[in-house]
């Protein structure tokens, strides 16, 4: 009797709550190529709130910031701004990469 009381409120607790997500069911960042002028290329995964840089043999970690230019994602030495398909990534420890296109939009033209 208890057992089937139980059964019932944890049920009864699913359907007012929905389904319960866990973080390793959370998607996963999309993986975004961007060819720079410096002949030099980018991977960039975006969550709603991070970023992360691949770039050479380095990769980046960036928070994001509410910003009026692009989608920006900054940390103490580095920085990123995402408008539409253009990007520019700096950091202290690179050279400066110029403008980066994302990769697919380079195959569309």
């Amino acid at each position: 009797m208890r057992l089937n009381i139980a059964v019932l409120i944890v049920a009864a607790a699913a359907t007012l709550l929905g389904p319960v997500e866990s973080a390793a069911a959370a998607p996963a960042a999309k993986a975004t190529h961007y060819l720079c002028d410096s002949h030099q290329h980018l991977v960039v995964r975006r969550t709603a709130d991070s970023a992360s840089v691949e770039f050479i043999d380095r990769t980046y970690q960036l928070q994001r910031k509410a910003s009026d230019l692009g989608i920006q994602y900054i940390a103490p030495k580095a920085a990123l701004i995402i408008d539409g398909p253009e990007a520019v990534f700096v950091a202290d420890d690179r050279l400066q990469l110029g403008r980066c296109l994302e990769a697919s939009s380079l195959a569309e033209r």
